[in-house]
């Protein structure tokens, strides 16, 4: 079965995902745990949680990797038949494609993907919208706050000085200096207001 766990910036998403990882790999079981490359925050294999809690991917895919090709190669290093469980973090950033592949492995074997719904201008990514139509469990990963105090709905990309920003790339890796995304109620975003 494919899962796609979606929250908001700050939702603790990551941290669910290494958490739930943990939990199967102490069972015993064939676990995977996959990124896309263009998540370079910490390095290019860091599967890394703002709580602190991080892993090492068995598998960074890059654009046109095929998913399944990865795992393939992944069971053959190390002498499994192939993995049960597969665990994806940011999968927003994955393309059609990839989500695609997942879809079709997950007949006999599952995949938890976690990321983000939507970008900062409230567009869904290509591999959000993907498993928004495929994933068979969909669920939302609550617990995102604005700063009024209610429920974070939106990502919202900020300046180093802390205004609000609508427009640019898709895609800009959070770097803490220059620019951060947090979570915003509808409402504050909307206004664009990052702060009382």
């Amino acid at each position: 079965m494919l899962h796609f766990y979606h929250g908001v910036m700050g939702s603790s998403k990551t941290a669910q995902l290494l958490m739930q990882r943990y939990n199967y790999q102490q069972l015993g079981l064939k676990v995977a745990l996959l990124k896309p490359a263009v998540d370079t925050r910490i390095s290019l294999s860091t599967v890394y949680s703002r709580v602190g809690l991080r892993a090492e991917a068995e598998v960074v895919l890059h654009p046109g990797d095929s998913v399944r090709e990865q795992l393939s190669w992944l069971a053959v290093q190390h002498a499994h038949n192939d993995y049960e469980y597969v665990f994806v973090d940011e999968a927003q950033f994955l393309s059609e494609e990839q989500v695609q592949e997942l879809a079709d492995l997950a007949d006999d074997r599952e995949i938890f993907c976690y990321g983000l719904k939507t970008d900062f201008m409230g567009q869904f990514f290509p591999g959000s919208a993907a498993l928004l139509r495929l994933a068979e469990d969909i669920q939302e990963v609550t617990g995102g706050l604005c700063w009024c105090g209610k429920k974070a709905t939106m990502n919202t990309r900020v300046d180093a000085e802390g205004n609000v920003i609508k427009h640019g790339e898709q895609v800009l890796i959070d770097n803490q200096q220059q620019i951060k995304y947090i979570g915003l109620c509808y409402k504050h975003w909307r206004e664009g207001k990052a702060h009382a």
